[in-house]
């Protein structure tokens, strides 16, 4: 479009952001009611985040902000390659401003600022791109964006249903996780193809800090040892009247961990008077698996809002069919939760 300038963030541009970002996302909420976005939220998905941040914007000759496209990079572990560590960004707050979306042009805001975006950061900054776009910027993504679909989710209920947690485990709700949490990811790394890098400092940074929502983190200890950690959050659930059980880091096999976790966060989804829990595992993993075991049914995301990841990889070497069969996601690794 003719005028606008495009460039990378500086220092100074966040109120111009958040004034059309809460425009722009107060105009399309649709849902119980659009709660602005604050500069304490901003900051810290941003410039707190351990991993550093991205965003590209564009700007109106009036200096308003016209069109973002940003990303939260975070450090993952792969043995894919003999193990080595990639930083994958998930891409969020895509939007343009309501007043310039019909003027003509070859291609949309959204288009022209991402492959802004991608030319700055793609293979240069991060491997591999992913998000869970919404329908629209999915086709828009898909035709003009070299997104390409890893899975449609579908969603692990858990109706609110005692269970009986094995001997020999505590579980404990804490503020901030335990420093020995850092022995316990990275004797995991080597147990699971693709994942997060669930240091101390991310969690700390991802949970304990967010200003937003209040989360519950859970320690599994055997004999002392910490066995497990598992993040609870009691509202805001993509089903309502659900829990939702969005991070978990524990031994692929440590089925005695999962059940005590699972029964302590099924005590706490009572408490907060919700109907059950709700998980996401990739069926292609053992979890997934583990989660049926103790009463979790899949049901497709189509029911209430389709959730579809979808990537695009610059370095990573990393292909949508190999992410599908090999990556731990979770919905703590994204903005839905």
């Amino acid at each position: 479009m003719v005028g606008i300038q495009y460039r990378l963030y500086e220092p100074g541009d966040e109120e111009r952001i958040l004034e059309t970002f809460n425009l722009t996302f107060r105009e399309a909420w649709v849902g119980p009611g659009y709660v602005d976005r604050t500069m304490a939220e901003w900051r810290w998905t941003y410039p707190e985040n351990p991993a550093g941040f991205r965003i590209m914007l564009g700007f109106a000759p009036d200096g308003r902000v016209v069109c973002q496209y940003a990303g939260v990079p975070m450090r993952v572990w792969t043995t894919e390659g003999g193990g080595r560590e990639l930083s994958f960004f998930h891409a969020v707050d895509s939007m343009s401003h309501p007043e310039f979306r019909a003027t003509l042009r070859k291609r949309s805001l959204f288009v022209e600022v991402a492959h802004q975006f991608f030319d700055a950061v793609g293979g240069k900054l991060d491997h591999l791109g992913f998000g869970y776009p919404v329908r629209t910027a999915w086709r828009i993504g898909q035709r003009y964006l070299g997104y390409r679909e890893i899975q449609v989710l579908d969603f692990l209920l858990r109706p609110r249903e005692a269970l009986a947690a094995p001997g020999g485990i505590t579980v404990e709700a804490v503020r901030s996780v335990s420093g020995d949490v850092d022995a316990l990811e990275r004797e995991l790394r080597a147990l699971y193809p693709c994942m997060t890098i669930k240091s101390k400092r991310y969690l700390d940074w991802r949970y304990t800090a967010c200003p937003r929502h209040d989360y519950v983190l859970l320690e599994a200890r055997r004999g002392g040892r910490l066995s497990g950690v598992a993040v609870l959050r009691t509202e805001g659930s993509l089903v309502p009247e659900q829990a939702t059980l969005g991070d978990l880091l524990l031994h692929p096999e440590d089925s005695d961990t999962l059940r005590a976790l699972i029964a302590a966060a099924d005590e706490r989804a009572a408490a907060a008077g919700n109907a059950g829990l709700l998980a996401v595992q990739n069926p292609n993993l053992p979890l997934f698996d583990a989660f049926t075991a103790l009463g979790f049914r899949a049901a497709p995301s189509a029911n209430w809002l389709e959730r579809r990841l979808g990537s695009r990889d610059w370095t990573a070497g990393l292909d949508q069919a190999w992410l599908a069969g090999n990556w731990q996601y979770s919905l703590g690794d994204s903005d839905l939760f």
